[in-house]
């Protein structure tokens, strides 16, 4: 009996709380909702690391940062995974493998990874693959009569730049593209091209990763226009303040971009965003179609994730990185249909990482259990039911050697110094966030009394219990995973 399809959709930097389904009273997501009707929509999927390379490279792998290495933007992954990865496993057991778009896993390309058809993958410009900088794309834009910006990695022109940087003004606005010519629309295109060249007598395992919803928040009409800033809500936690959370916080750009803007210029924002996930929505839409239209769907498990979140508002802060270990950040959607059950909700936890070898367990495609990674599969037959692999969920982020980030290096968790070096931890359960500092001081938060994470309990001697089992919990995760992060948290802790 043929294997079901497997079709991945995939946006970028898109939090759990854009989508309808999930209570989002701003946006109509339709097709998302409607693609939840025939599968399960998961409450609690979150990510690993809230940033590009470090998250998508850990959802192919099914490793941890840690484990893999790629410790910040475009570092390397470890060498010896340069060539393995979860999409082999699916080829071996006779699926034809297509992806489309941003890779982000540097070091290594799809064809490496065991993907047969590889379409519009981003260029590598000085050891960095850019997501938007997609040369056929440029060109095709640029024949269109486009006049993009020679070297801007964005794909903008100068009167979208020009949009980013009024003084008083949210850095956002209308695309020059028509959304005709816009990247994701003529990215799905080039996705259903290669869905057409599929061979007849193979199942098919395709994914497609798109740029949007990130910034910069030029979005190509009507989607500009889609959500009407008057009825946008800002985050509950938009009027907190930044009191018990990092002192650095304050500094970076993800507060002083928007420091001291109106409340209707954060509306603005924000309805460019929800603006750009609706075109996301769109897209999934016109892929639904497409099987339908060719009789796949019905025997197509269909996943609708993105890689992580935007705080986009909350506690007035924007976009993703090394200190926002926070739900906004990290908690991604996930939609799976056709794997399991048909119009359900599951409040178990899991992680991206996790998403290949429940695929694998779906469709008995054979496949080793990387180290870090659970298969959530008896969550998509019993979604109350069942009870989840994870009590709670672990997510990372490093600064190495003085640097977030880097340029087709490799930089182990190992290389990490004290004196030019930051580690941040966080565990997830139903009950408490914990945020692990290695610098500063720890983060706790109660989320059943305080769901938006606005007030850090850590130093409440009324918590010195949750706080010390948290703990406890963190490094037990870590000893299942890494000896060396076990000691580093250890030793640190011992200190605090």
């Amino acid at each position: 009996m043929k294997r079901k399809n497997i079709v991945i959709v995939m946006s970028d930097e898109q939090t759990w709380n854009t989508l309808s389904l999930y209570g989002n009273k701003t946006l109509r997501t339709s097709h998302a909702d409607l693609l939840a009707q025939d599968g399960v929509a998961f409450d609690h999927c979150y990510t690993a690391y809230p940033l590009c390379c470090p998250a998508r490279s850990t959802l192919w792998t099914g490793l941890l940062p840690h484990n893999h290495h790629v410790t910040g933007n475009w570092r390397h992954i470890r060498e010896e995974l340069r060539d393995q990865g979860l999409i082999r496993p699916f080829r071996d057991a006779g699926y034809h493998t297509v992806y489309c778009g941003k890779w982000h896993v540097p070091g290594t390309t799809p064809e490496r990874y065991g993907v047969n058809d590889a379409v519009a993958i981003p260029a590598v410009v000085k050891g960095q693959d850019r997501g938007r900088y997609i040369t056929e794309y440029r060109e095709y834009a640029i024949a269109q009569g486009y006049p993009l910006v020679e070297g801007m990695m964005e794909n903008l022109t100068e009167r979208d730049m020009a949009q980013m940087k009024v003084p008083g003004k949210a850095p956002c606005g209308t695309s020059e593209i028509r959304l005709e010519h816009y990247l994701e629309t003529w990215q799905t295109g080039k996705f259903l091209e290669a869905l057409e060249r599929r061979p007849d007598d193979q199942p098919f395992f395709a994914v497609v990763s798109y740029n949007a919803p990130h910034f910069p928040l030029i979005v190509p009409e009507p989607y500009d226009k889609l959500v009407d800033p008057d009825s946008v809500e800002l985050p509950p936690n938009f009027h907190g303040t930044l009191d018990g959370k990092p002192e650095e916080l304050r500094n970076l750009h993800y507060y002083k971009q928007m420091e001291g803007l109106p409340e209707a210029e954060w509306r603005r924002f924000i309805a460019h965003y929800l603006g750009f996930c609706s075109l996301i929505d769109d897209q999934l839409g016109r892929i639904v179609q497409y099987l339908k239209e060719q009789g796949e769907y019905e025997d197509t498990i269909v996943v609708f994730t993105s890689d992580h979140g935007d705080m986009m508002g909350a506690h007035r802060l924007i976009e993703k990185g090394l200190y926002l270990h926070y739900d906004e950040a990290l908690r991604v959607p996930l939609i799976m249909a056709h794997a399991g059950t048909s119009g359900e909700r599951s409040d178990g936890f899991v992680m991206l990482h996790d998403l290949l070898p429940t695929l694998a367990a779906c469709t008995d495609t054979p496949m080793p259990m990387p180290q870090d990674a659970k298969s959530f599969a008896g969550l998509l037959r019993q979604p109350c039911g069942a009870s989840s692999e994870r009590e709670a969920v672990l997510s990372e982020t490093f600064r190495l050697r003085g640097g977030m980030n880097g340029s087709g290096d490799n930089m182990p968790p190992e290389q990490f110094r004290e004196e030019d070096g930051d580690v941040h931890l966080s565990l997830r359960s139903k009950t408490f966030r914990y945020t692990f500092h290695y610098h500063g001081p720890d983060e706790l938060y109660d989320k059943a009394a305080d769901p938006h994470e606005m007030t850090n309990v850590a130093e409440d001697p009324a918590y010195a219990g949750p706080l010390a089992d948290m703990r406890r919990k963190l490094v037990q995760e870590l000893r299942d995973s890494s000896l060396f992060m076990t000691k580093l948290v250890e030793d640190r802790l011992a200190k605090k």
